[in-house]
């Protein structure tokens, strides 16, 4: 541990829940977090850069993510020698992964202070043990879609990725508020009737297969959900309106991105006319934020 090279971990936003995939699909696209590490430092410093910083760098360190992945992984480590500077660009409390992205952006350090003695399996595991579900975590590790359960015998998270295609555009509309993804879990009933469980299975099945096939035209079908946006949009009824608009302007699909308030918008052209409309829907309801063009991300989280 002596001689720790300085590292740079560049991970991705993710969104989770994708459409139908409540608690079992998520997705990598490309809006990073550039997180640079050094092990010489004589008192532990923690810098946060870009979007939110202030938020950020309000972090206590008790509940700061990146020291926890990396505790949970070498937990005899002294992170007083640590100085770490991040250049954030997935904002905080957004629906787009910003904890997923912290913590395993922690388990990948630790795992090098311990000279990679995990498999990447192996700290996606602990990454949803400490998390508590796997769509945002998986998809951040490994990229893409990510299709994950948990098998009973084996007691671990089985997953499986898909490469999602390159000509996808995601616009990703970031209102200027936050949502709290515990709080807004909550208010999610415990048990659902049996025709909201055929209406999400069939759904997640078609989603798949349009990512798979190439097959955006039936995105806006299979991009439905019937277990949990609708009782989230009651926090915020103006953002349902957005995604309306989204899907107006000519837009494949719009979707709830996590627990919102964030929201993710799958295109294929139209950009222009669908940031416009979002834009307006967004104006009528006095409704300010920024409006991301971006793509899935197939590669996941990198170390370098």
């Amino acid at each position: 541990m002596s001689d720790l090279k300085n590292i740079t971990i560049t991970v991705p936003a993710t969104t989770g829940n994708v459409g139908p995939g409540f608690d079992t699909l998520g997705m990598a696209v490309e809006l990073f977090n550039t997180i640079k590490v050094s092990f010489n430092s004589k008192n532990l410093r923690i810098k946060n850069n870009g979007v939110d910083k202030e938020k950020y760098q309000g972090i206590a360190l008790k509940d700061n993510l990146i020291i926890e992945g990396i505790k949970s992984i070498s937990p005899e480590f002294n992170i007083n020698r640590l100085s770490i500077e991040s250049n954030n660009m997935i904002p905080l409390g957004g629906g787009l992964g910003s904890s997923a992205a912290a913590l395993c952006a922690g388990l990948l350090i630790g795992n090098y202070i311990q000279e990679e003695n995990c498999s990447m399996d192996q700290l996606n595991q602990k990454a949803i043990e400490l998390e508590g579900h796997p769509d945002n975590t998986t998809p951040c590790f490994f990229g893409g879609l990510t299709i994950s359960i948990y098998e009973e015998q084996s007691r671990k998270w089985v997953s499986q990725k898909i490469d999602i295609p390159k000509d996808l555009n995601i616009l990703v509309y970031v209102p200027n508020f936050s949502s709290n993804t515990n709080k807004s879990r909550k208010n999610l009933p415990n048990s659902i009737p049996r025709k909201d469980a055929i209406y999400n299975i069939g759904r997640a099945g078609l989603l798949i297969n349009c990512f798979i096939n190439n097959n955006f035209e039936m995105l806006k079908l299979a991009t439905q959900d019937s277990l949990h946006q609708e009782t989230r949009l009651k926090e915020f009824p103006e953002i349902k309106s957005i995604m309306q608009a989204a899907l107006s302007g000519g837009a494949l699909g719009s979707i709830l991105s996590g627990s919102g308030p964030s929201i993710m918008v799958f295109s294929k052209g139209n950009e222009f006319t669908i940031n416009y409309e979002i834009e307006e829907a967004a104006r009528k309801h006095n409704l300010e934020g920024n409006i991301i063009l971006t793509k899935p991300h197939n590669q996941g989280i990198l170390i370098k």
